[in-house]
């Protein structure tokens, strides 16, 4: 789930709750105790990388921890019933409880998507995300547990368990492996080494240029505005409501 969440950020520019869990919980913070907090642990950057290890850590805690209730509670199920179970409880209940705490946020997209799509693009990422839990760990189970086709069903039978969890334990390497690998990429395009600039001495200017701005962005990785995807709409109480295109915008004419 955590190795697909990466791609989806990488590739696609989707948010996860890797990154916008830390902008939801931020806003409950007083800005006295956050300044403090951030001191402590050694700047703004800091604080967000703490962020985002912090969520991979817990995501992958609570995950575990949702394997072994799934152990304990699948072989006292009916089959048909342990199909609903898995997705009722890995899929359809995180979805429901995570869109409801992270609904603010859910606009966010690293590809400059507008709000409302970003908001169904993010909620399919975690569709996405929790299937690919849901069917890793029912299927894994199913594989580690299942009875060899080999075997009469008249003979007592202990499962290879050894066996195949080795072969589950390198598939799981593989793919940890390849998620450090993503998550390597992911911290270098991320903002985390930049920290504004600073614009002093004799080069100083009357008016700033442009590109000396000091400027510290909160985002764990900042989007990329597409202005194709956006338009201004002026309406309300105005006698001819418009829509602009960027193209548009920039060939009106100047007025003073």
């Amino acid at each position: 789930m955590t190795v697909v969440m990466l791609l989806l950020a990488s590739i696609c520019g989707i948010a996860t709750p890797l990154a916008i869990i830390g902008d939801r919980l931020s806003v409950f913070i007083p800005a006295d105790d956050f300044l403090a907090l951030m001191g402590r642990v050694g700047g703004y950057n800091r604080m967000k990388q703490l962020g985002v290890g912090s969520v991979i850590v817990g995501q992958i805690v609570v995950g575990g921890l949702g394997g072994i209730f799934y152990a304990l509670v699948a072989p006292r199920l009916d089959r048909h019933v342990r199909r609903f179970f898995g997705f009722g409880v890995f899929i359809l209940l995180p979805l429901l409880a995570v869109a409801a705490t992270l609904w603010p946020v859910l606009g966010t997209h690293y590809g400059g998507l507008p709000i409302r799509n970003a908001t169904i693009v993010t909620l399919l990422g975690l569709f996405i995300s929790f299937l690919a839990f849901e069917r890793t760990l029912v299927l894994a189970f199913a594989g580690l547990t299942g009875r060899s086709r080999s075997v009469p069903k008249e003979m007592e039978f202990t499962p290879p368990i050894g066996r195949r969890a080795l072969i589950l334990g390198g598939l799981g390497l593989l793919v940890a492996g390849g998620g450090a690998a993503v998550l390597r990429k992911l911290y270098h395009a991320a903002a985390f080494s930049y920290d504004g600039t600073q614009y002093k001495g004799e080069t100083v200017q009357g008016i700033t240029p442009n590109e000396q701005f000091y400027c510290v962005t909160k985002n764990v990785v900042d989007p990329i505005v597409k202005e194709s995807f956006w338009r201004l709409e002026v309406n309300g109480m105005v006698q001819t409501p418009q829509r602009y295109k960027i193209d548009r915008l920039k060939g009106l004419s100047a007025v003073t």
